[in-house]
């Protein structure tokens, strides 16, 4: 998820690449992937 550090708003969201490369990594170290948790720290853009 994202978390807007102004705000302190959370933003839910699911890729599918980003799963996919998750389960890629863990596999390319010989291992499995179980859990994971992604937070990104965010704040509106400005001009």
């Amino acid at each position: 998820h994202m978390v807007n550090v102004d705000s302190g708003e959370v933003i839910e969201f699911f890729d599918e690449d980003i799963e996919k490369l998750q389960h890629a990594i863990a596999a390319k170290h010989g291992v499995e992937l179980v859990d994971h948790n992604l937070v990104l720290y965010v704040r509106k853009k400005t001009k």
